[in-house]
């Protein structure tokens, strides 16, 4: 293992090893094609999700089936994932979503009863994080990591596998050495990224940060987490890279800070959760001062109007997931084998929730303002009304 993987699997504990990769979908790529599949393998997977991880799925040679999310939660439903099992199911991803654990203790029992791999999706958990006790990530079969922009800490692009199945860990590192490393060029596009990043972003320039991203990878200006041909399900070109040495030697910088912000983001968190409160909004279970969030979701009923109105009013607000199978159109699903109506909670979700910054680059100023900005412009949906359907057919303007 490199200093990183070695100083990651060092979170978890003797008997653990890491795997690093380019991008954390690749890391979830490994996992799946690591074990032998079953002929017609079969992955459940949560009905509200970025369409990377049924892709990744795809792409290592199983089929996705998509269970809803538990009922005014965020997390996968272990009773409607129980109704999805057959017996050419694999594995179930558990995704701790915007950083809020998912019901391990049901989910657990029901991948054991089954003999099915738990993999869980730790992308927006901040390492170190725990449940009940226990550390997230070490739950399962395995887990894997994000270091993307938005994650709780960034090595540009990143992802990372930590397992304690000797078996798995060896394939896994078979194939990690059947990979290439990254050119040289990427490389170097992500190092002047990282540091135009860590430079200029603020919550007041995150509207034009977006558009200024989006813009520079139309013409290949920006190493981007995503291009359109794969949302839609064609395999990328980078599936099969590993971690460059740059982004190792950021990770290993940023793992040496992990818990430096903490106090900061759960002081926004307080600061949300109590103003919130005050003026009456539906605050979601299984959030307090003290659950380690990436972001801090809240359901409202004018989700494209507030976005464009916090667009215009320079608020950083986030719309992820705008769909089940974030970003890609509700007429598009059927391209990643998703049934429209098949997870409604999902989909009434995707359809009512933003969430709030907690970076450390959020000013108790910034906060404020957000506050104000959600008091005055958006109207609160109460939790029970998720099990409502959503007819539209397309994602938010602002995707």
């Amino acid at each position: 293992m490199t200093p990183y993987e070695t100083a990651f699997a060092g979170l978890f504990g003797a008997g653990y090893q890491a795997f690093s990769f380019w991008k954390a979908r690749v890391a979830l790529y490994a996992i799946i094609k690591a074990p032998d599949l079953k002929q017609d393998a079969e992955v459940i997977l949560p009905g509200y999700t970025c369409v990377v991880v049924p892709n990744a799925t795809r792409f290592a040679g199983a089929r996705p089936v998509y269970a809803d999310i538990a009922s005014g939660q965020y997390n996968l439903s272990a009773g409607t994932a129980e109704r999805l099992i057959r017996p050419q199911t694999q594995a179930v991803v558990v995704q701790h979503t915007y950083g809020i654990p998912a019901g391990l203790d049901a989910l657990g029992s029901l991948a054991d009863a089954h003999r099915m791999a738990l993999i869980e999706d730790c992308a927006h958990v901040l390492p170190g994080s725990r449940y009940q006790g226990k550390l997230l990530g070490s739950f399962g079969t395995a887990a894997f990591f994000s270091f993307q922009w938005s994650k709780p800490y960034t090595t540009g692009l990143g992802g990372m596998v930590v397992t304690r199945d000797a078996n798995l860990a060896r394939k896994l590192k078979d194939i990690q050495a059947s990979f290439r490393e990254p050119p040289v060029g990427k490389t170097t596009q992500l190092q002047i990224q990282y540091r135009l990043y860590h430079y200029l972003f603020k919550p007041s320039l995150y509207w034009c940060a977006r558009a200024a991203l989006k813009a520079s990878a139309q013409f290949g200006l920006f190493v981007g987490s995503s291009n359109a041909t794969e949302l839609t399900g064609q395999e990328p070109f980078d599936l099969r890279w590993r971690m460059s040495p740059f982004q190792q030697r950021l990770g290993l910088t940023q793992l040496k800070r992990i818990g430096n912000g903490a106090h900061h983001q759960q002081g926004l968190v307080k600061y949300y959760t109590d103003s919130l409160r005050q003026h009456g909004w539906p605050l979601e279970r299984g959030i307090d001062s003290t659950t380690r969030l990436l972001r801090f979701p809240i359901r409202v009923a004018n989700k494209v109007k507030l976005l464009e109105e916090s667009r215009r009013a320079n608020i950083e607000l986030g719309s992820w997931f705008e769909t089940p199978l974030h970003p890609l159109l509700l007429s598009q699903h059927s391209l990643v084998d998703y049934r429209l109506g098949s997870c409604p909670v999902a989909e009434f979700t995707a359809a009512t929730a933003i969430n709030l910054p907690l970076h450390n680059r959020v000013s108790q100023a910034d906060a404020e303002k957000i506050v104000e900005f959600i008091v005055a412009r958006a109207k609160p949906v109460a939790t029970r009304a998720s099990k409502r359907k959503v007819k539209s057919t397309r994602a938010p303007a602002l995707s």
